[in-house]
């Protein structure tokens, strides 16, 4: 099977700046990946665009080629947009794939970019609150994003038999790593468990900083074929396995709660495929945006007992040094929320580990990630291996 590889990236910081608009973030990451993989722009050949939450604008201009036309990308062969919600970035590097290894292009753009600061709050509010529930059977009776994620954790920590301390350190671990970063909403902002335990409610049992702050930022990927990545990278950062499942759209009647079963299998497929084990995996980098999934990713991989998954977050076993890192870009919670952007981050910060240039994060050694990310609530379990 043909491979691909990322070979050039670059992300803008996470930020809240209305003054930061749209196209200065395009402008600064599409070149930016240009730059970084080392390629001219005449060598892309196509465009798949990771479609923003809540910007109709922007999904307008994206979906009908204004990327391409304003960067004068003139060996563009198509263009097109994946919304998937917070999978959309896993979906658009599959169609970049698809159009690699059909022989469509060597070389495809796969751009994000997000500003939310210059919405209004009731307006976000109301978007993040309605998108991904049951607009019939749940949003009706008052459940939100928030709330419907609350309830899970709050039956997480009842069959598991963890405490609000357990969960909390599972925040106190990714803001952890954000505060070493400089691309992170939080950076320099770490927050101990005792910090996590004493900050506002806001849907029992999670507490503010164990939900997402929504921000603006932006990145973007360059894909390439194996033959081209080899020729023309020095670094390239290699996919070699993956696997998908599907868990329902609607959280209220999902059976699979916790998305154990759904890591279970995308995961077992994605190392299949790699021809690997999971004891082969250095960094598992985690898109779940609250805690619970955290901890019932590593249940699901056998890393942990089940129902153990908080505790060994507790016992500092995912942090920086610990014996299996986690989710070293802070995952939603850590980062700042930027919709589907914060997918697109998770696939930098795999490029950054794997070429060592992830600074005070870097994992030494790291040769080996599963990336696994999902869509709007938790829809589905998408896991990549990429390699070094």
């Amino acid at each position: 099977m043909a491979k691909i590889a990322i070979i050039g990236y670059h992300e803008v910081p996470t930020q809240i700046n209305p003054e930061r608009t749209r196209w200065d973030i395009m402008e600064e990451v599409v070149t930016g990946a240009i730059r970084n993989a080392g390629i001219s722009k005449d060598d892309i050949q196509g465009v798949v665009n990771v479609a923003p939450q809540a910007q109709p604008d922007l999904i307008s201009q994206t979906a009908f080629g204004l990327i391409p036309e304003h960067f004068g990308l003139k060996n563009v062969k198509d263009n097109v947009i994946c919304n998937a919600g917070g999978a959309s970035t896993t979906n658009c590097v599959r169609m970049a794939e698809q159009w690699i290894t059909s022989g469509m292009a060597e070389v495809v753009l796969v751009p994000h970019i997000t500003v939310q600061s210059d919405i209004a709050p009731e307006d976000l509010i109301t978007f993040f609150a309605k998108a991904p529930m049951h607009q019939e059977w749940e949003f009706p009776f008052g459940m939100t994003f928030n709330g419907a994620m609350a309830l899970i954790t709050e039956r997480y920590m009842h069959e598991t038999n963890s405490t609000e301390e357990d969960m909390a350190s599972i925040t106190h671990a990714l803001r952890d790593w954000a505060s070493r970063d400089p691309l992170s909403l939080f950076f320099n902002k770490g927050k101990s468990t005792e910090d996590v335990m004493n900050a506002r409610m806001i849907s029992t049992p999670l507490k503010s900083v164990e939900c997402n702050m929504l921000a603006d930022g932006g990145g973007c990927l360059v894909i390439a074929s194996e033959e081209y990545a080899k020729k023309h990278c020095a670094k390239p950062v290699w996919k070699l396995g993956h696997g998908s499942d599907f868990l329902g759209g609607t959280p209220v009647i999902r059976e699979d709660i916790f998305w154990r079963e759904g890591y279970r299998k995308s995961c077992g497929e994605a190392l299949a495929q790699a021809n690997l084990t999971v004891d082969d995996i250095d960094i598992h980098e985690i898109y779940g945006a609250y805690p619970f999934t955290q901890a019932s990713y590593l249940e699901a991989n056998g890393i942990c007992e089940p129902g153990e998954g908080a505790r060994y977050h507790a016992a500092g076993h995912t942090k920086l040094g610990g014996k299996t890192p986690c989710t070293t870009m802070g995952d939603a919670t850590g980062r700042g929320h930027t919709g589907s952007g914060v997918s697109m981050a998770f696939y930098c910060q795999v490029a950054r580990q794997l070429r060592g240039e992830a600074g005070a994060n870097q994992v030494e050694g790291a040769e080996k990630v599963m990336m696994v990310t999902s869509g709007g609530s938790g829809m589905n379990t998408l896991a990549t291996i990429w390699g070094n």
